[in-house]
């Protein structure tokens, strides 16, 4: 199952300019804790059984950008605008949980 994930990892490319047709796995984390709940983007997608809580604070610093926030109620304070189509996918959610989803360059 690693040599899938390392396959799959490796093909994926992050965007940059003029790459219209390009397409990439983020994670999407609900970090736990006291509302309001902080909502991450990871720029690749977790390995099999493979947690955030797995990976190095330093990888959060460097890797990690908050990309919306859900109050007491789970709904969304804000929303940053590329991501607004993962809005549905997102409210609702309890800290603690992740998904992968599908980005495409602008």
């Amino acid at each position: 199952m690693l040599a899938r994930y390392i396959g799959r990892s490796t093909k994926r490319k992050l965007p940059s300019k003029n790459m219209s047709s390009q397409e990439w796995v983020e994670t999407l984390y609900i970090a736990p804790g006291r509302p309001p709940s902080r909502v991450y983007a990871m720029p690749y997608p977790m390995a099999p059984n493979q947690t955030p809580a797995d990976l190095t604070s330093t990888h959060q610093q460097q890797d990690w950008r908050e990309v919306a926030k859900l109050n007491s109620d789970l709904e969304l304070v804000y929303i940053e605008p590329g991501y607004a189509d993962f809005a549905s996918d997102i409210v609702g959610r309890q800290g603690g949980t992740h998904f992968e989803v599908t980005r495409h360059a602008a």
